[in-house]
């Protein structure tokens, strides 16, 4: 049997970002970046963004594109689920789908290359011709001075409409437990899921809101998702509703206590202003997560948690006006956001002012 029939389907084309603050890792599947390593000092070097235990194994090859080589931090455009989860709450309207591309199109599918250079990565997609969406473009940029770097979306719609939309930064979690504390801005609370997780393990109580992370309305009594990762399994989903960064330390940020150092996201909260949270804890049993996936998403959207694309909350509901970001017919519509690493005070330099922004 020759070489060539021996290799794999596809070979995985991945650019590489590399200055003097880190260096990034951005594979054409899904658009996904990861690993991201931040350079903290000449003896730190601190590695953020998840990568799925299973991504490059043989078995992987059958699943869904969003899961093969799952890692790091990606678009979703539209955001969310397409199953609808068969014990939501009464008042919960059941919606059609318009495609069955679990968080779009483009997390199942292979991004071209537009620019590539080792400070500056420009990748595109182009949509389904019967999608409201015709293309969609990702563009990073380091910031030659920090361990930083800088991302915009840019979605170019064909028709005029509202969609839910939203990041999905997943970031790594080392052992041991309880090493990494997870420190959110002031927010109008936290709701968790209305579903309890199929075939995964939770542990809080469904549909209820909690004022703090560490007092969390559980099933058996409050329970704190703070610090991680958790020592207990479990999958968890929960919606920060109106989160908001102060004048001194970003909207979301991870304390790496082994590392003394933190990860900080800044996003406008205008066009996404929630965060979603995704623990995932040795919660799920099934293939290809196998108890094995500990990870955290810390997801800004614009959407009722990954629901949107199925369900309608009834109109009380506190995320009932999460309706979805708003296309205009040709014209492209556009997000900004950073994700960067510092050790004790957050350097005024790195929280950047989103409106004093230029397009990359």
């Amino acid at each position: 049997m020759s070489a060539a029939e021996h290799r794999l389907p596809y070979t995985p084309q991945v650019w590489r970002l590399d200055w003097a603050h880190g260096s990034a890792e951005v594979q054409a599947l899904g658009g996904m970046l990861g690993p991201l390593h931040f350079r903290l000092d000449a003896e730190r070097d601190l590695q953020v963004m998840h990568v799925a235990p299973w991504a490059g194994t043989t078995d992987s090859l059958g699943l869904p594109g969003v899961l093969r080589r799952l890692r790091g931090e990606w678009p979703c455009v539209p955001f969310g689920r397409t199953d609808l989860p068969p014990d939501l709450p009464p008042g919960w309207t059941s919606l059609a789908p318009e495609d069955d591309w679990s968080h779009g199109y483009s997390s199942n599918h292979r991004w071209s290359c537009e620019h590539a250079s080792a400070e500056r990565l420009c990748l595109a997609i182009d949509y389904p011709d019967d999608s409201p969406v015709a293309r969609i473009e990702r563009h990073l940029r380091v910031v030659p001075d920090a361990p930083a770097l800088d991302m915009e979306l840019v979605i170019l719609p064909r028709r005029s409409l509202r969609l839910p939309a939203g990041l999905h930064p997943t970031f790594r979690l080392p052992h041991p437990s309880g090493r990494v504390q997870l420190e959110l801005g002031r927010h109008d609370g936290i709701y968790s899921y209305p579903s309890r997780s199929a075939g995964a393990i939770s542990r809080l109580r469904p549909d209820v809101r909690s004022e703090r992370l560490d007092a969390l309305a559980g099933l058996h009594g409050a329970l704190d998702l703070s610090h991680l990762p958790l020592s207990e399994a479990g999958e968890e989903l929960l919606q920060v509703r109106a989160l908001a960064a102060a004048p001194d330390a970003a909207p979301f940020s991870l304390h790496y206590l082994d590392y003394g150092a933190r990860v900080g996201m800044w996003w406008d909260t205008s066009q996404f202003p929630d965060l979603m949270l995704w623990f995932s804890n040795r919660g799920r049993p099934e293939f290809p997560w196998q108890g094995r996936h500990v990870a955290l998403g810390a997801e800004p959207l614009n959407s009722v948690f990954d629901l949107s694309r199925v369900a309608r909350p009834p109109a009380g509901h506190p995320l009932a006006d999460r309706l979805g970001i708003v296309l205009r017919a040709g014209q492209p519509w556009r997000t900004r956001y950073r994700i960067a690493a510092w050790s004790g005070a957050l350097p005024a330099t790195l929280a950047p002012t989103l409106t004093d922004w230029n397009p990359l």
